[in-house]
């Protein structure tokens, strides 16, 4: 895209950001889902001549078929936009384009075999299909894994680091860092793996998805096992039965599992931005940046931000696909069309988010010297720990005992607080826990759950 077009750009992904989002519009844009078109039609029109046996294509014509997607150009796109101009009809322009395109590899014959017994929501749902799993497979999981990494460095890194916990924005009891990133991580895995392993549907069953066309004219072809098997080749799975339109639950189970993921990463953004907000984090500074134009000395955690919002904005088209397409007036409408060339932009956003989320992590270090200052500010986060030692000396009141002695209290000193469980302790063993115990050593098996 050269400059003056990203500056006339409508959408921030085709303009600011295209160099984050170039990657997705091999699979979502205009010229893209065209492509797509011609490969679902062409594939379909090789396996259903084969079936028929009204054709058995040399391996040299096959090839030659398969071409006309492989070697498809923007400039064969602009023929099929020509033909869509006359006819207004995006799928049937395709066609007319094949037809085309089979003259010119002499075989004019077959033409009238081009989208048999098809209709256009055949051919668009393997399209979608299509650009679904290549865009999941080579864009979305790589940038997921590359999140999921920086995570997992950063945990193992910091799993040992205490730090303050708060509950309800309060004093809780210490942490580590690394256990609470390693937290998000946790979360992120299952659903990481659960996305790569969803199968998107596709269908080749005609106009209402009864396979009326292809029994009429082939009843002794099983097309029910012929949709199977041929989609399966393709790398989608046939819908067993629908109207029109493909059943949307395959693309609900990818856009609620990509959505969940987004608010993993999303939570883990605010969470960071507070830590750095906090002075916990500290980024690394490239002398060129300016952090405000009228306040020198800022560093904003800008990466943080920016995910966050797009994560949001991926997350509201992702939650309208969710709402939208499982609702279609009697066989079909229309109005899931224009929703689904919404899809590439949704992930778009998404892509943003996953760019700025590695790229803030490459950013931040732990400033461990204001973590310890924050978590010793507080010794009463080892009132938990204190009174779970009486209690496992057969104190009964300990809980309330530790409760007058630090509830509320603001100077309470870590020494006083030991000395008030000293005074109640009954073994040697308890009281020498007692002693030695302080917010940097209460962290129980966060740095091994690290």
């Amino acid at each position: 895209m050269s400059d003056t077009s990203v500056l006339n750009a409508l959408s921030p992904l085709d303009g600011r950001y295209a160099a984050s989002t170039r990657d997705l519009s091999e699979y979502f844009s205009e010229y893209a889902l065209i492509r797509y078109r011609v490969q679902a039609e062409i594939e379909y029109f090789i396996a259903f001549c084969t079936t028929t046996k009204l054709a058995l294509f040399s391996t040299e014509q096959t090839t030659k078929l398969r071409s006309i997607f492989t070697k498809f150009s923007l400039a064969d796109a602009e023929l099929v936009k020509a033909y869509e101009a006359k006819c207004h009809h995006d799928v049937k322009a395709v066609e007319y384009f094949l037809r085309d395109a089979l003259a010119n590899l002499d075989l004019a014959n077959f033409i009238p075999y081009l989208h048999f017994g098809l209709t256009s929501e055949d051919t668009n749902s393997i399209a979608y299909g299509l650009a679904l799993k290549g865009s999941r497979d080579q864009v979305v999981v790589p940038a997921l894994k590359k999140s999921a990494a920086v995570l997992a460095k950063f945990a193992k890194k910091n799993a040992a680091i205490p730090i303050l916990a708060r509950t309800h924005g309060q004093a809780a009891i210490p942490t580590t860092f690394g256990k609470e990133y390693a937290v998000f991580l946790t979360r992120l895995s299952p659903e990481l793996e659960s996305l790569t392993d969803l199968s998107f549907v596709a269908k080749v069953s005609g106009a209402v998805g009864t396979y009326a066309a292809h029994d009429l004219v082939f009843p002794e072809i099983n097309w029910l096992g012929f949709a199977q098997k041929f989609l399966q080749e393709l790398g989608l799975q046939a819908d067993a039965l629908s109207t029109q339109v493909v059943s949307p639950e395959s693309y609900i189970r990818y856009f609620q599992t990509l959505s969940r993921i987004n608010n993993i990463l999303l939570d883990c953004c605010r969470d960071t931005w507070q830590y750095i907000s906090d002075g916990w984090m500290v980024q690394a500074v490239a002398q060129a940046d300016v952090g405000s134009s009228t306040m020198p000395q800022k560093v904003n955690p800008i990466d943080f931000e920016n995910a966050e919002g797009n994560f949001g904005l991926a997350n509201a088209l992702l939650t309208h696909f969710c709402q939208k397409l499982p609702i279609s007036r009697l066989q079909r409408d229309l109005s899931d069309s224009t929703v689904k060339r919404s899809i590439g932009v949704a992930l778009g956003y998404a892509a943003l988010g996953y760019t700025s989320f590695v790229r803030g992590f490459d950013k931040i270090s732990v400033n461990t010297p204001k973590t310890e200052q924050a978590l010793m500010a507080y010794p009463e986060t080892i009132t938990e720990g204190l009174q779970t030692l009486l209690r496992a000396d057969g104190v009964s009141d300990a809980y309330e005992i530790l409760k007058k002695a630090a509830r509320g209290k603001q100077n309470v000193t870590l020494e006083e607080l030991r000395q008030v469980a000293l005074k109640h302790a009954k073994t040697t063993a308890t009281k020498q826990k007692i002693a030695k115990l302080s917010p940097t050593s209460y962290t129980g098996l966060a740095a091994q759950s690290s």
